[in-house]
């Protein structure tokens, strides 16, 4: 098959997988929003200008341009819609990651793609309204331009170019301070083999200035708000436990590459692969050394709180992806065993991604909308719900929103609610009566969230 032929079937292939990723992605944002964005949505509906967003919120769960896009949609929006920017983004991102690897390969685009598609991790974060699928395209956008400047392939400097997808990388989520150290250490590093350390470190900062600017501009705003009101809030903050991120990491590891199980031992063969990349032929290694080892191990010597989230680690992951690929490709184009075995790799982490991504589309991250139509079956009309926490005040409410259910939600005088609703985390699990005002309450519904997103919950109903 001649070069046009070729380049003809890469492009339907490469379609294939990007339809695959995308309908991936719209079938796990079905269900109603789980408590991270229900709180999103409800604080840029409570905010009620796009300044007010950037000026007034102050709170981490703001990812400020899924903010934007959430007030834009409405506080009563379809669950999909609200979720729409991190539909699009995430999809956008699969054919940035398949340029970053046809830079080397037709065929490692294609498996790079491929992994970016079905990765359980990137279709949870693209098909929830958050907004770490936008900071994930900014990312690889940022990667793209920086592979082709070192290359020399670039026509001229991308440094207008980087400064804005960090920029706006950083207002989608904060984690792209962590990408931008990553990336300039590792141009840095490129430049310094071919260079002396004075010009490596000229070139670099006339490529990454602009960029830093920018991420400066972010942090000015966001603290300055802060400082202007009460200060820059918390939805949650667990000191620093060493075991917290190493499960943390390897949570988002496993949910990367379609893991059945959770183990910190997965964690211990990051490095080995690490360590092989640059015999193996693998390229970018200093990117890989940097996002995927030195960020978990700045962590550890910063000792920053909240360290057990496996989202955080999202640029460990992106990276992770990227050098499997490479791996991956390098096996196939070794041939012999090498081949085989590259094959058989492929396929497992491809079967084990799309199990876990069917089965984020059938749990619906324990979907609260469930609740509601309980409700509605029982009290058309509307009635009042009684919750024990207020943690569950946004899921329920927008839940109710976009059902357009009348619903009041309260969480004192028991004697006017009807429903009972309360939501547990994991390694929690609600009572199964309830006695309030002398009532009892027994479960008429609940569910248990899979995966990375979600919170269990029970409704129940108060009984004659």
């Amino acid at each position: 098959m001649g070069a046009e032929g070729a380049d003809r079937r890469y492009w339907w292939l490469l379609g294939a997988i990007v339809v695959l990723g995308l309908a991936l992605r719209i079938a796990g944002a079905q269900g109603a929003l789980w408590l991270d964005e229900a709180w999103s949505a409800k604080q840029a509906h409570d905010a009620g200008t796009p300044l007010a967003i950037f000026l007034n919120i102050n709170h981490d769960n703001n990812h400020h341009l899924n903010s934007l896009w959430l007030l834009l949609v409405g506080f009563d929006a379809p669950p999909p819609l609200a979720r729409a920017l991190s539909i699009v983004t995430g999809t956008l991102a699969i054919l940035v990651a398949a340029m970053i690897g046809a830079r080397r390969s037709l065929a490692l685009g294609l498996i790079t793609a491929l992994l970016f598609a079905v990765s359980p991790a990137l279709v949870t974060l693209g098909s929830e309204a958050r907004g770490y699928a936008p900071m994930s395209l900014a990312l690889l956008m940022a990667i793209l331009l920086v592979d082709r400047w070192l290359a020399g392939e670039a026509e001229r400097s991308p440094a207008l170019a980087l400064a804005i997808c960090f920029f706006l990388g950083a207002f989608s989520q904060l984690i792209m301070f962590f990408g931008f150290c990553a990336i300039a250490g590792w141009v840095f590093f490129a430049l310094w083999r071919r260079e002396s350390f004075k010009a490596a470190v000229l070139r670099t900062m006339r490529l990454l200035l602009p960029s830093a600017i920018a991420l400066g501009l972010v942090a000015v705003i966001i603290l300055g708000a802060a400082a202007a009101h009460t200060g820059f809030k918390f939805g949650r903050y667990d000191p620093y436990d060493t075991m917290g991120l190493l499960h943390g990491v390897s949570e988002l590891v496993q949910y990367v590459v379609g893991l059945p199980v959770v183990s910190i031992w997965w964690f211990a063969a990051i490095p080995a692969l690490v360590i092989l990349a640059p015999s193996a032929g693998v390229s970018r290694i200093a990117f890989h050394r940097l996002a995927i080892l030195a960020f978990p191990l700045a962590l550890v010597l910063l000792r920053p709180g909240n360290v057990a989230h496996p989202r955080y680690y999202l640029l460990v992951g992106i990276a992770l992806l990227i050098l499997i690929a490479e791996f991956l490709w390098l096996g196939w184009r070794a041939g012999g065993w090498k081949r085989w075995l590259a094959a058989g790799a492929l396929a497992a982490i491809t079967a084990a991604s799309l199990a876990l991504d069917m089965d984020l589309a059938i749990n619906r991250r324990g979907d609260p909308g469930a609740a509601i139509r309980a409700m509605q079956a029982r009290a058309p009309q509307g009635t009042h719900l009684l919750l024990d926490r207020e943690t569950g005040i946004a899921t329920l409410e927008a839940a109710a929103a976009s059902a357009h259910y009348p619903l009041q939600v309260q969480l004192a005088d028991c004697t006017a609610a009807r429903f009972f609703f309360a939501d547990r985390f994991r390694g929690e699990e609600p009572p199964r009566l309830i006695a309030l005002c002398g009532a009892h309450y027994a479960p008429i519904a609940e569910a248990h969230a899979h995966g990375m997103s979600g919170t269990h919950w029970t409704l129940y109903e108060r009984q004659p």
